[in-house]
């Protein structure tokens, strides 16, 4: 491929990813919605806290049955906008739109002090617009934009870091990446194994940085929340696993980057004398294992965000850098063109198609919103549904039924409950009376199904709701 073909492609790729953001995140503003469903356990987990002051509950405590399975950097964050205006869906979204600008600017940071440059660091970034984890989790309530982009600050500190200063604060950066997600300690400890490896002088620093730090933070939420703080991060949760799971999760978010993962492989071993002592490399390795952990129930997109974002900084370069050899001139290029022209039309038609099931949503939300009982709590599957008509959920149902199935929540009373009518309306986006999708099978328990499936009428909305009346 020409220098200059190789150029201009660096060039639309930018576009396209900024673009893309652009409007993605613009035009969900537009919407009472957020289309992942976590997302709207997070806006619930948010409103509580505003609400009741509590965060982390006790299981069994009255109220909504739900759990915080992570840390609360981003719920803090949130909370600091919603004190100065912002209702919580708007301020949950802005957060995670600062995180998707802080992946952006951390890794722009760590190509430029790997030396790459001009069009070549713009292709690089451009590539981001070819992920589903980065585009489709941008502009929504998350929380992996400030996890992946901490982790990725804290590894170009630690990677490009010349003083004392700076290694000091790659281990604090890293750090507080654990305090957005606590599965970054991850990629945190690669980063620490390498500067134990290859920096004797000042990896003692990082690791100070890192040790303080995390030892300050869980002391502070010890202090706010109590040890419960402790049994949703670490004994709730623990989940289920299943291969097949892994397997739908890696055939849709690895598979379609296999050649760009395969251009990463090669340039990151192509030079053996070198390939280990480069953090990137460790980066990606630790990522590509890390991302195994998708064998968890209820696992997703997320779990690879780490592992695209490594992909990025390593085949980006190669795919948009000067080529020495034919191989990096010629069909290293037009290889991965195929892939990224295919991926970027994925990630298109998956914005498309999100934003068009969000606007049939959201025309059909007062409907469904008059058709919920008039007080207390609400019975919904999707606690954003019940957020966005000013309701309460009951509880959030996947945590909890994962929990019932562990053993860890008694179950019973709510499963008689529904059996009993005590729920006079339910929405769930299946009809229980024909074969249960998994997602939703991970979601309810089997009784909780069986009384769903003899609701009196089904009512039925184009979008995907379903109206149970008893």
């Amino acid at each position: 491929m020409p220098q200059d073909l190789r150029s201009f492609t660096a060039k639309c790729q930018f576009a396209w990813f900024a673009v893309l953001l652009l409007v993605w995140t613009t035009l969900l503003l537009a919407f009472p919605l957020d289309p992942d469903y976590t997302a709207g356990e997070l806006l619930d987990h948010l409103t509580l806290w505003l609400e009741s002051g509590v965060l982390y509950p006790a299981l069994g405590d009255g109220g909504p049955q739900r759990v915080l399975n992570y840390p609360p950097l981003v719920l803090i964050l949130g909370r600091a906008l919603t004190a100065l205006g912002a209702p919580p869906l708007l301020a949950g979204r802005l957060v995670n739109w600062l995180g998707s600008a802080l992946i952006v600017a951390a890794l722009a940071g760590w190509l430029r002090a790997r030396g790459v440059r001009g069009a070549a660091l713009l292709g690089t970034i451009g590539l981001l617009g070819a992920s589903v984890p980065v585009i489709y989790g941008a502009g929504q309530f998350h929380i992996e934009m400030w996890a992946a982009g901490l982790t990725i600050g804290g590894f170009a500190l630690a990677d490009r870091g010349r003083t004392d200063r700076a290694l000091f604060a790659a281990g604090v950066v890293l750090a507080v990446a654990c305090f957005a997600k606590q599965t970054q300690v991850v990629p945190a400890l690669v980063a620490l194994a390498w500067l134990w490896r290859q920096r004797r002088s000042g990896r003692g620093l990082a690791l100070a940085g890192f040790v303080l730090v995390g030892a300050a933070g869980a002391a502070a939420m010890s202090i706010a929340w109590g040890g419960e703080v402790w049994r949703h991060l670490i004994v709730y949760t623990t989940g289920t696993y299943s291969l097949a799971n892994l397997g739908l999760q890696l055939a849709s978010h690895a598979a379609p980057w296999t050649i760009l993962l395969g251009i990463a492989v090669w340039a990151g071993t192509r030079r053996r004398t070198g390939s280990g002592s480069d953090l990137a490399w460790w980066y990606w390795c630790g990522s590509l294992l890390w991302s195994m952990s998708a064998i968890r129930n209820g696992s997703g997109y997320p779990y690879f965000l780490d592992l695209h974002l490594a992909t990025v900084l390593i085949a980006g370069p190669v795919i948009f850098g000067d080529g020495r050899t034919k191989l990096r001139r010629v069909v290293v290029p037009w290889l991965a063109a195929a892939q990224v022209v295919g991926a970027n039309i994925g990630v298109g038609a998956l914005v498309a198609v999100n934003l068009g099931r969000l606007a049939e949503r959201s025309g059909e939300l007062a409907s469904v919103c008059a058709a919920l009982p008039p007080e207390g709590p609400v019975l919904v599957e999707e606690a954003g549904l019940a957020r966005a008509c000013g309701r309460r959920p009951e509880l959030h149902p996947f945590i909890m039924t994962s929990l019932a199935r562990r053993g860890l929540w008694d179950a019973s009373t709510f499963e008689e409950d529904v059996r009993a009518g005590a729920y006079s309306v339910v929405v769930v986006p299946f009809d229980p009376r024909d074969p249960v999708p998994q997602a939703q099978r991970d979601r309810w328990t089997e009784p909780v199904l069986a009384a769903f499936a003899r609701a009196r009428t089904v009512e039925t909305y184009p979008s995907g709701w379903r109206v149970l009346r008893w």
